[in-house]
C-alpha cells in the first residue's frame, strides 16, 4: 500500500508536466502572446528580446530584454516568474516568486500608459496570487532625469497583502533602507497597520502607517516618522541629490497619498516635515555677502547656529516631484532669517526677509531662476528708509525706516553700480 501511494505521489505530477508540455505553446508563440496582452494593458507597443520556460524541477518562465516601443523606454533586463503548476493548469494565476533582475522605469514614461490604454471598463483583470516579489537592480528615472538605483524584498499573504518588506539602496555607505512590517495580524482587514524603520546616513526614522482599503478597491495611505540625526547632504547624496544645507536633522515626517494601487501611491505621495537642523551650514550661499552687493555676489558658505521650518514634497503623476519651504527661520548669532521656497522641475522661487545686518533690519531677498544659474536680487529700498530712520532716530528708527522704505520703493528698487555702503 505505501509502495502504491509513493507510485501515485510520483505519477500525478509527472502526468501534470507531461500533459503541461503538451499544452503549452512554443517559446515564439508564448513571448509573441506575452507581447500582445501587455500591449493591450498598456496602450503602448512592447517587445520581449527572448523567452524560455522549463516544468521541472519546478515551473518557471524567464523573460529576458523586455522593452516598451516609447520614446524613453521602460526596459527590463531580466524577470523571472515561478508559477505553481496545479493552479496554472485550473486556469489560476498563483507564482510562488516574482523576480525582477536589472532595468530603467522612466516617471515621464509612466504617464504614457493611461492615455494610450484602452478604456475596456468590462474587462475584468486575472486574479493573481504572489508569495514573493525580488527587485535588484532597478533604476527609477525621476521626472526632472535624476536615475537612482534600488533592490527591494516584498513578501505577501493571499490577496496580495503586504506582509513585510524592504527596500534598499544597494552598495551604500551608510546603509539607507526602509523595513515596512505588519503590525495587525488580521491580513484581509480593510485597514492594516504597519510599523515603518528607516536607516539613512547615519541617523533613523522610526514611526508607523495605516494602508485603508475602500470599497471600490482605493487605497489610502496615512502615516507618521520620527528622523533623529540624519545628515542632511549624505541623505541628498544617497539619492544622487545636492544639497544645499550641511548638518544633522531632528524632526517629525507626515505621509499620506492616495491612488488605485501601490504604483499610484508611490507617484501620487505628499510628506510633510517639521525639522530642527542645529547647527547647519548653508553651502553655496553667503548670506552677509548678498546684502552687501546687493545680490550681485552670493557665492561662499554662511554659518548657522540654527535651522528650522517646514518642507513638503508632493509627487505628482506628469508633473514630477514639488517641494515647498515654509515657515523657514534661521539665526547666527544677531542675523535671523525668515523665508520661504518653491522648487520645482530644477527651478527655485525664494523670498526671504534678513534682520539685524549691520544695524539693517528687514532686507528683502529674492532668489529665483533653475539651479546652478540663480539670480539673487536684494532691495535698496530698505537699506535707503533705515538710514533716513537712523539719523531721526537710533535703533526704533532703523526699524520703522526700514519698513517705511520698503513701502515707499517696494522690492523694485534698481541695483546700484556700487555695493551698499556698510554703516
Amino acid at each position: 500500500m505505501r509502495k502504491t501511494l509513493l507510485a501515485l505521489a510520483v505519477a500525478v505530477p509527472a502526468a501534470a508536466a507531461l500533459a503541461a508540455w503538451w499544452w503549452l505553446p512554443s517559446r515564439e508563440e508564448l513571448a509573441a502572446r506575452l507581447a500582445q496582452e501587455a500591449e493591450a494593458a498598456l496602450g503602448v507597443g512592447v517587445r520581449v528580446g527572448a523567452l524560455d520556460w522549463r516544468l521541472l524541477p519546478r515551473p518557471a518562465l524567464e523573460l529576458r530584454d523586455i522593452a516598451t516601443d516609447q520614446q524613453r523606454p521602460l526596459e527590463l533586463r531580466r524577470v523571472l516568474v515561478q508559477p505553481r503548476l496545479l493552479p496554472l493548469l485550473a486556469g489560476r494565476m498563483e507564482l510562488h516568486s516574482l523576480e525582477l533582475d536589472g532595468g530603467t522605469i522612466v516617471q515621464r514614461s509612466l504617464r504614457e500608459f493611461s492615455r494610450a490604454a484602452p478604456k475596456e471598463p468590462d474587462r475584468e483583470a486575472p486574479a493573481l496570487e504572489l508569495d514573493r516579489l525580488a527587485i535588484r537592480d532597478l533604476t527609477w528615472v525621476s521626472y526632472s532625469g535624476v536615475a537612482v538605483v534600488y533592490a527591494g524584498d516584498v513578501e505577501f499573504d493571499a490577496g496580495l497583502q503586504l506582509r513585510q518588506a524592504r527596500f534598499w539602496r544597494p552598495g551604500l555607505e551608510p546603509v539607507a533602507d526602509l523595513r515596512i512590517t505588519r503590525l495587525a495580524p488580521a491580513p484581509q482587514a480593510a485597514t492594516q497597520r504597519f510599523g515603518l524603520r528607516l536607516r539613512l546616513a547615519g541617523g533613523s526614522a522610526e514611526g508607523e502607517a495605516t494602508l485603508h482599503t475602500a470599497a471600490d478597491g482605493r487605497l489610502r495611505l496615512q502615516g507618521e516618522l520620527a528622523p533623529r540625526g540624519v545628515e542632511l547632504q549624505q541623505a541628498l547624496a544617497a539619492f544622487n541629490r545636492n544639497s544645499p544645507v550641511e548638518g544633522k536633522a531632528d524632526g517629525q515626517t507626515r505621509l499620506s497619498a492616495t491612488g488605485e494601487n501601490a504604483l499610484a501611491l508611490v507617484q501620487g505621495l505628499h510628506t510633510a516635515t517639521r525639522f530642527t537642523v542645529r547647527p547647519a551650514t548653508l553651502l553655496r550661499f553667503d548670506l552677509q555677502r548678498a546684502v552687501d552687493t546687493l545680490g550681485r555676489e552670493h557665492q561662499g558658505q554662511t554659518r548657522l547656529d540654527l535651522l528650522e521650518g517646514q518642507v513638503d514634497t508632493q509627487n505628482t503623476p506628469g508633473q514630477g516631484m514639488e517641494i515647498r519651504f515654509t515657515d523657514i527661520r534661521a539665526q547666527a548669532g544677531a542675523l535671523t532669517a525668515s523665508g520661504s521656497a518653491r522648487l520645482h522641475q530644477s527651478r527655485l522661487q525664494a523670498k526671504a526677509a534678513v534682520d539685524v545686518v549691520d544695524g539693517v533690519v528687514g532686507v528683502p531677498i529674492s532668489v529665483r531662476g533653475p539651479l546652478g544659474d540663480l539670480q539673487v536680487q536684494v532691495s535698496r529700498a530698505p537699506a535707503i528708509g533705515a538710514a533716513a530712520g537712523t539719523v531721526v532716530l537710533p535703533g526704533i528708527g532703523t526699524a520703522i525706516g526700514a519698513a517705511i522704505g520698503r513701502m515707499l520703493g517696494g522690492d523694485d528698487v534698481p541695483e546700484p553700480s556700487q555695493p551698499a555702503p556698510r554703516r
